[in-house]
């Protein structure tokens, strides 16, 4: 916390001092908490969901693919495994800009409750 952060939080009332500490900036777990409220909750339960059984799924697939020994079937597990950790890796990153969108609307509330408050 720098000098103007220290100065801005002495000059806020009681009040404002609980309005913000609801806007304070949240760690890893909080982060990935937040998901699963809001409107979209369910939508990131759901991949939670799916991203587990993709999970399962490719290395299931990796490993028949290290055992088998036909080609066309090392193939067919193969493309199985790559499709199934790269969606996988899809919705991880999607859930990744999910919270950084939350963050980003946090810090915009932030914003619009100090404006208010000074009008």
């Amino acid at each position: 916390m720098d000098d103007l952060d220290k100065k801005i939080a002495e000059a806020l009332s009681d009040q404002d001092r609980e309005l913000m500490a609801a806007f304070e900036e949240q760690g890893l777990f909080a982060q990935l908490g937040g998901l699963f409220q809001g409107k979209l909750g369910w939508l990131s339960l759901v991949t939670l969901v799916i991203g587990t059984i993709l999970t399962f799924a490719g290395f299931y697939a990796a490993w028949k693919f290290i055992v088998v020994e036909d080609i066309a079937a090392m193939l067919h597990w193969g493309a199985l495994a790559w499709a199934c950790f790269s969606a996988q890796m899809m919705i991880k990153l999607w859930s990744w800009m999910r919270m950084e969108t939350n963050r980003t609307m946090r810090e915009i509330k932030r914003l619009e409750l100090q404006l208010a408050r000074q009008q």
